[in-house]
């Protein structure tokens, strides 16, 4: 029709249309509602998290291989590089135009290829999605204003590059923003180029950190910690310890070491990726026992700091094996919670079934087929969670305890705004003399197997004051399905008044409580058993000596009244030629102090004047004034 107007194209149509003039697009970060513009700020506590996020980017769309380049120990740039489902231009435009509007989940999802068409909550290829409000790409703003995503998907023909540029929010500014305006997170400008028939297949994404943010780098530098360990406190000591475990200084960092200081890491350059973690856990376990703080890892610089951060957050393999996976072989006791009221009921496990068998449970269950490996500089991590078989350091509770359950919440699908939906979850607590390094005591909330929240050492602000035993427990709760809606923006906190956080609270508390009722049963019977094994021996060394005395003075031929090892509930009714008749009053706590006296006494002639009776008496008479 004459006079028509063409209709513009979309920014999916423009990137796509840039591989063939060569031209720049250029457009705005859009969000769906003004209160994310303040991600672009930055919305994570430590940097630690931001990485977190992008890497569970990765795991969300598939990726089998992570690696993240933190050019440590300059931070002047940082590649996270994946081999995962990459980005269509569509898929990109979206992820641009809709901060906080992801299409995970969501029927958006299913056209975009960003989740399973079987079902939303899963990834393509199946994995459970962490990923949900779609500020996972922009945890970068705590990191950098200045960043870069290079992305292809398999079977396109186009790779993308996205060069961003954030703003930083302004209240003022947002004042200013007319009804129904949106927010401009800050610009990004995109590229795609055509690639070689051999490159079709290819498929992932990379994004690249420009010019950190100066706290950033100083953070990542430990630059507070290494100041600290060089100031001195009014006793003359330093107010820190100085890292045993760093990735270095650079020259003129710090006046006191203008050469710098090389790195200091607890493997060797010939140890392969594995191994250099394996080094790195036992370093934890190794120096943390003998520094003063032991909590807060303090032997760490804040760049290993950060490595040991996303070995426990991230979906990843145990660096042994799975706490369910534990054997009846094993010199461990397990227990279970009672189905009612009642105390924790043990396990009897055959040698070669798992607890995972005994009860049923299915997280962490081995998937070959479904690798997962993040490499930190060539540190190929893993959740460095070991749980020894053994007792660290003597105890009267001679062996580790496990208490396990699966619990299925009473929430239904269909009480949505009462309960927020299902909620199911196993979990394990585990108790030793010891717990190594200290900041694995606690418990740790893992839904769909990622962590926000490390180890919360309060056990969801637990009452009793157990202090000595909470700190010899180590717990996981591995959530299968809800709690999802009672996690914090920041994934670093929950809602707690959230229907799902409560519950989970709750069971916690009555697990601890039953487990360390459990301990104390253990340690009181132990004592109980070590007490009478102790009465038993002074009991005997009693009658022995009381023997002793018998063959002194009747003579070594003499018949001994009662043999040497004797422990009679009792007190004896004769001793040589001597019949003794015992007041009715009951002596069986007292039998073998009364048989000891008997014959001492006898063996000095002392009870051939007496009675039956008053034999009795008089051997009666001096126990209970000796008891007084």
């Amino acid at each position: 029709m004459a006079g028509s107007k063409k209709k513009p194209l979309t920014l999916a149509e423009k990137i796509r249309a840039s591989a063939n003039d060569g031209a720049e697009v250029q457009t705005p970060l859009a969000t769906n509602d003004r209160i994310i513009a303040r991600v672009t700020d930055g919305i994570y506590r430590e940097p630690w998290a931001a990485f977190r996020e992008l890497i569970a980017n990765s795991y969300d769309a598939d990726a089998k291989s992570v690696v993240v380049e933190t050019g440590a120990p300059e931070f002047d740039k940082i590649v996270i590089r994946d081999d995962g489902n990459g980005m269509s231009p569509d898929t990109l435009a979206y992820v641009l135009q809709n901060i906080g509007g992801s299409s995970k989940r969501t029927q958006a999802g299913e056209l975009l290829h960003t989740v399973s068409t079987a079902n939303r909550e899963l990834s393509p290829k199946g994995r459970p999605l962490i990923g949900k409000i779609g500020i996972g790409l922009f945890a970068v703003a705590q990191l950098t204003q200045h960043f870069q995503i290079i992305t292809k998907a398999k079977g396109e023909r186009l790779r993308s590059s996205a060069t961003v540029l954030l703003k930083t929010h302004n209240e003022q500014n947002m004042a200013k923003m007319e009804p129904g305006e949106e927010y401009t997170a800050g610009i990004a400008k995109i590229i795609s180029e055509e690639v070689n028939e051999s490159e079709l297949d290819s498929q992932g994404t990379t994004i690249v950190l420009y010019e950190l943010r100066p706290e950033i780098r100083k953070s990542m530098q430990s630059l507070q910690t290494w100041q600290a360990s060089l100031a001195t406190g009014p006793d003359g000591k330093p107010v820190a310890p100085k890292p045993i475990y760093h990735s270095g200084i650079l020259p003129n960092l710090l006046d006191i070491q203008p050469n710098g200081l090389k790195a200091s890491f607890p493997w060797g350059q010939g140890d392969s990726s594995r191994e250099k973690f394996a080094k790195l856990a036992d370093a934890a376990q190794d120096a943390s026992t003998r520094v003063s703080k032991p909590a807060n890892l303090d032997h760490f610089d804040e760049y290993l700091k950060l490595i040991w951060k996303l070995s426990l957050s991230l979906p990843l393999k145990y660096i042994g094996q799975h706490p369910f996976d534990f054997k009846g072989s094993s010199t461990v006791s397990f227990f279970r919670l009672p189905r009612g009221k009642g105390q924790a009921v043990e396990l009897e496990l055959s040698d070669d079934e798992t607890l995972r068998e005994q009860l049923g449970l299915k997280s962490g269950l081995s998937n070959n087929e479904d690798t997962f490996d993040v490499f930190v500089d060539d540190v190929l991590i893993s959740r460095p969670i070991r749980l020894p078989e053994t007792i660290r350091k003597q105890h009267r509770i001679g062996q580790p305890v496990v208490l396990a359950a699966k619990v299925e919440a009473p929430f239904s699908a269909e009480d949505f705004e009462r309960s927020g939906g299902e909620l199911s979850f196993e979990a394990y607590l585990y108790w030793n003399s010891q717990i190594v390094p200290k900041d694995t005591a606690g418990v740790l909330v893992r839904v769909k197997e990622a962590s926000g929240t490390l180890f919360d050492q309060r056990f969801f602000n637990y009452q009793v004051s157990e202090q000595t035993r909470l700190g010899q427990i180590t717990a996981e709760i591995f959530v299968l399905k809800g709690l999802d809606g009672a996690i914090n923006i920041d994934r670093e906190s929950f809602n707690y008044s959230h229907p799902h956080y409560l519950y989970i609270q709750k069971w916690m508390h009555k697990a601890l409580r039953l487990l360390v009722n459990r301990l104390k049963a253990i340690a009181k019977e132990d004592k109980s058993r070590e007490d009478e094994k102790k009465r038993q021996a002074s009991l005997a060394a009693r009658i022995g000596k009381a023997n002793a005395i018998w063959e002194e003075r009747l003579g070594a031929d003499s018949e001994l009244p009662l043999p040497k090892s004797a422990t009679l509930a009792a007190p004896v009714k004769e001793v040589g030629n001597t019949t003794i008749d015992w007041p009715e009053e009951d002596l069986k706590s007292e039998s073998e102090i009364a048989n000891a006296l008997a014959i001492v006494l006898q063996a000095y002639g002392v009870l051939d004047e007496l009675s039956p009776e008053d034999r009795g008496n008089l051997i009666k008479d001096i126990i209970e004034i000796f008891s007084q």
